[in-house]
């Protein structure tokens, strides 16, 4: 079978990339991880072959190319670098100013490495994001599939995270237009999704997960673990303080653990809690450069504290069932499915911080009921690896049938398409 050419358009980084990328001296993190995943799954195939393109903060040469395990890599520098590039994101981010210097640079990055590749197909993964989302508005006459991260442009959005980029909701709707193959999770991004474009042929998305490390016990240290790639409204920070402010006034003792970066709210959240009184109670411990450092160190907490708000099932929840640590969060569109056979997660509803406290006073003072918990939550990530064992075949599958439709009007059988409809 003739390998089919895979041009992925995505933004991740980590350190097994870094290393072979000459970047300014500054402090780095793993960010996108599920790239890693979905990387790993295709790069053994024999049947792909794999291109990964990628803007990456910080690098000195405004382009670097490389080949590894048979990976073909294209980082881009997606700003100049200093106080330039940062009025420019401002611009874009801020005041949709899509006429930066750097904007027309990366959509030009884009094209060319597509020209150099001649893909059979694009995989865009995340519409939202214009250091490399937008550069796919440029793409034609190749096929392209968008797997959503999320969807931006939610009406629920500004309600639960304060803030909504003109610039980022307008990025995902061109390309909601532009490209008519998608995949998503959940019914709620589906039916946004077909809302922005009827049109849209929607499958479900079957994003490969690689075998979770094994992180050995350690003595606890605290309590309740928060991780996030920042402390932000959106991932619930506000809520999570406000929580930690109830239960500590019954249970003084509490240690909260908050992993992650500050956002330009960071001196409001700081505020909040000196005026709560909870400066002994809460632990902020920064971004880790390699995630598999986060992981080791959230082994400390007893329990998660994860009230994130946007999220059908937040990738830092399932990444704290399997560590085996209890979960108290809020009640997504997805989170109760969580529910669906036995009680998995302790579930509020959003904004609710009384009963976001009620549940983590539940779990610190119920051991059975953390034991239950704890049980359930292995049980369920035992199903889900079992459901997801052949997803890189599907996501194969899927892009077999877009190339073929997109060409020849081939059908796309109903058992590869979503079923939500």
């Amino acid at each position: 079978m003739k390998k089919l050419k895979v041009a992925i358009i995505c933004h991740f980084s980590h350190a097994s990339v870094r290393k072979e990328l000459d970047l300014h001296h500054v402090s780095y993190s793993d960010f996108g991880l599920w790239m890693l995943n979905i990387i790993n799954s295709l790069k053994t195939r024999d049947d792909i072959e794999l291109h990964v393109i990628s803007p990456h903060y910080g690098l000195r040469k405004s382009v670097q190319t490389f080949v590894s395990e048979g990976v073909s890599y294209y980082f881009y520098r997606p700003w100049f670098y200093g106080l330039v590039g940062r009025i420019e994101y401002w611009l874009e981010y801020y005041k949709n100013c899509l006429c930066t210097p750097s904007y027309f640079l990366r959509k030009q990055y884009v094209k060319k490495f597509i020209r150099e590749i001649k893909p059979d197909i694009v995989n865009l993964v995340g519409a939202e994001n214009l250091d490399y989302s937008i550069t796919a508005l440029d793409i034609k006459d190749i096929p392209i599939i968008l797997h959503c991260q999320t969807v931006y442009a939610n009406p629920e959005r500004k309600k639960n995270t304060g803030v909504v980029l003109k610039s980022r909701w307008n990025t995902e709707l061109k390309l909601f237009q532009h490209i008519k193959y998608k995949a998503c999770s959940g019914q709620m991004y589906y039916d946004l999704i077909k809302g922005y474009n009827l049109e849209s042929i929607i499958f479900p998305r079957k994003w490969p997960v690689s075998k979770f490390p094994k992180i050995p016990d350690v003595p606890k240290k605290y309590d309740f673990a928060y991780f996030a790639g920042g402390f932000n409204q959106s991932k619930g920070f506000n809520n999570a303080i406000e929580a930690v402010a109830i239960v500590a006034k019954k249970h003084p003792e509490l240690k909260f653990l908050g992993i992650g970066d500050w956002d330009d709210q960071n001196k409001v959240y700081k505020a909040r809690i000196k005026e709560l009184g909870i400066e002994d109670n809460v632990i902020i411990h920064p971004r880790f450069p390699q995630h598999i450092d986060m992981l080791r160190y959230v082994k400390q907490a007893r329990f998660a504290l994860l009230p994130f708000k946007m999220d059908v099932v937040s990738g830092a929840m399932m990444e704290a069932l399997r560590l085996g640590l209890p979960v108290v969060a809020f009640r997504t569109s997805g989170t109760p499915a969580l529910n669906k056979k036995r009680e998995t997660v302790l579930i509020s509803d959003i904004d609710d911080n009384e009963a976001l406290a009620a549940n983590m006073i539940r779990l610190y003072e119920d051991a059975e009921l953390a034991a239950k918990l704890q049980e359930n939550g292995a049980q369920y990530i035992k199903e889900v690896d079992e459901k997801n064992a052949h997803n890189v075949e599907e996501m194969i599958e899927q892009y077999r049938a877009v190339i073929a439709h997109y060409h020849n009007g081939t059908p796309i059988t109903q058992t590869l398409l979503d079923n939500l409809e």
